[in-house]
């Protein structure tokens, strides 16, 4: 239960890693070309804070099978821009303060496990320019765990490889671990949907929007997936970072037990709010 739980949070520290936006846009252009390229040197502080809601039913019962269960986690972290290529880019994000909160009060202590494991978390995040999360490392020497390692490398390649216009749209896939931060014990992936929605009047700021469908690869261990995500970012431009986001997970899941156990199937849905919000100054 204590490693589920801090893998469930893991996906703060892969939140960070697209906290490094930048949009370059040629004077008198009519198309952008969205890459992550931002300028060596630049600290930015980021608060990340998500609610994760979890119920359950069984097949044939109409009361609850599971008391509902809701988690709230609260990040304050930096990002540090190491070095950036025409290629790539190196982060070291830092977590400052975290605070996690159950309202299951048998997990009070595995949260509060997580939230002490959290705070001073020091990882080396190498991305490409599309926003691919390429190596993840423990900044005080050696590999970062598996848990992080897999979090970290789910995140989807947010950019297009090539100039959009406003209202064009392009397609990226991202694999949905197993047991990962959500929750969710399946096979499965995302299929996301990007789309530009906007530029500001005066070229500081760009509206970028996604949709995705969360699709099941097979049923691992009886276990089935369903789900959708939908999202929000806004990109300041002059300072080259996602300034704010907000996301919208919701994952289903059907549990199969085999048939020898005699349990009835049960239902799982999770549902994840998240916000991230980056700012110069604390």
């Amino acid at each position: 239960m204590h490693g589920d739980t801090i893998s469930r949070f893991r996906i703060s520290g892969a939140a960070l890693a697209i906290a490094g936006l930048w949009l370059a846009v040629p004077v008198g252009a009519q198309s952008v070309l969205l890459r992550l390229h931002p300028r060596v040197g630049d600290t930015l502080y980021t608060r990340l804070e998500q609610v994760t809601e979890v119920s359950g039913t069984i097949r044939g019962v109409t009361s609850p099978a599971l008391k509902p269960v809701t988690t709230s986690v609260a990040l304050h972290s930096r990002t540090i821009v190491q070095s950036s290529l025409s290629d790539g880019t190196v982060v070291l994000t830092i977590v400052d303060s975290a605070a996690i909160t159950t309202s299951d009060a048998h997990a009070a202590s595995q949260a509060s496990d997580a939230q002490r494991s959290l705070v001073g978390q020091r990882l080396l995040l190498h991305l490409a320019s599309d926003g691919t999360v390429e190596k993840v490392e423990d900044a005080r020497g050696g590999m970062a765990s598996r848990a992080v390692a897999a979090s970290m490398s789910a995140m989807p390649a947010v950019f297009p490889r090539r100039a959009v216009t406003i209202g064009e749209q392009w397609t990226r896939v991202m694999p949905l671990p197993a047991g990962g931060p959500l929750g969710a014990r399946g096979s499965g992936h995302v299929r996301a949907v990007f789309r530009l929605d906007s530029i500001e009047r005066a070229g500081n700021a760009a509206y970028v929007s996604m949709r995705g469908e969360i699709v099941p690869d097979s049923s691992v261990q009886g276990v089935h997936l369903s789900g959708t995500v939908t999202g929000a970012m806004q990109v300041d431009r002059a300072r080259g970072w996602m300034t704010d986001s907000r996301f919208i997970v919701l994952v289903q899941s059907l549990v199969t037990p085999p048939p020898a156990t005699g349990i009835a199937p049960m239902r799982i849905v999770t549902r994840v709010t998240q916000r991230l919000s980056t700012m110069d100054k604390r």
